[in-house]
């Protein structure tokens, strides 16, 4: 199974620019790239922060921008989404029986468990799982087949990362979150956004990767406290195969338009030399 992940969209109604840039002409490449070169994928999954401000314009143009893609979309809810305005434009988005955007997913290759950890009551934009969606990510992960790997997708990461602003708009109860886990069963491999970073690594014997934003990036600055250091690093999205040994994940930069070349070619390497 192949399926591709785009995460922190922060999609603002159409014709606006956010942190000097446009996410909806940011989608559109990634979506041009996706429908041109993975027709074999399952999926897209977008792991939260879909709007930047919740507002209904911005999920309006986020419909239409998503209605380009040929696959599927699964989408989460991230700390700057608003429940209501995003089921008015997305009514088939799957949700549990408590309103929460989540749901548990079984293909021939992979159980694919999807969390909402939006907090709307928050005062900052750190994320939540309550006890309606701990007992979700409890029944899901204990009743998901054994029989192939368990994906497991979320918006807000359980642990910190060493970007200090970031650390402290993380999941606010991640012991709640591990202790299910611990009772139940691990995931396979566990998939966020939220840092607008490429951070891979494993949390506490669980491999997991966050995904880069497809919007402004956060700069690389293990020092900053007290704001949020942004940059206009190129986006990217990640290309995730599951077969039966193993779990790959490419990350692409959709945007390049630079040269190709072969390494095997002697007078490229001619040309390349300064």
């Amino acid at each position: 199974m192949k399926f591709v992940i785009l995460t922190d969209t922060h999609f603002v109604a159409a014709g606006r620019r956010i942190y000097g840039l446009d996410p909806a002409e940011r989608l559109r490449a990634a979506i041009a790239c996706i429908n041109r070169d993975h027709p074999e994928i399952a999926f897209v999954i977008v792991t939260g922060d879909l709007a930047h401000w919740g507002e209904d314009a911005a999920y309006d143009a986020l419909a239409a921008v998503l209605g380009e893609l040929r696959a599927p979309t699964l989408l989460l809810m991230g700390n700057h989404d608003k429940r209501d305005g995003f089921s008015r434009y997305f009514p088939g988005a799957a949700h549990d029986a408590g309103g929460f955007f989540q749901t548990m997913q079984v293909f021939d290759a992979a159980t694919i468990v999807t969390l909402d950890t939006l907090n709307e009551a928050a005062p900052n934009h750190e994320g939540l799982l309550c006890d309606a969606r701990l007992d979700f990510l409890a029944h899901a992960l204990s009743s998901a087949p054994t029989d192939r790997p368990l994906l497991l997708f979320q918006h807000h990461p359980p642990f910190d990362t060493g970007l200090r602003y970031m650390d402290t708009i993380r999941l606010a109860n991640p012991e709640a979150e591990w202790d299910v886990i611990a009772r139940t069963r691990r995931p396979d491999y566990l998939f966020m956004g939220h840092l607008h970073r490429p951070i891979a690594g494993v949390w506490r014997g669980i491999p997991f990767h966050i995904q880069r934003a497809l919007a402004h990036q956060v700069a690389f600055d293990l020092v900053a406290e007290g704001h949020i250091p942004g940059s206009h690093e190129a986006p990217d999205y990640s290309h995730v195969s599951v077969e039966a040994d193993r779990i790959v994940i490419h990350q692409r930069s959709f945007l390049y338009d630079g040269p190709l070349f072969s390494l095997h070619d002697k007078a490229a390497l001619d040309r390349a030399a300064f």
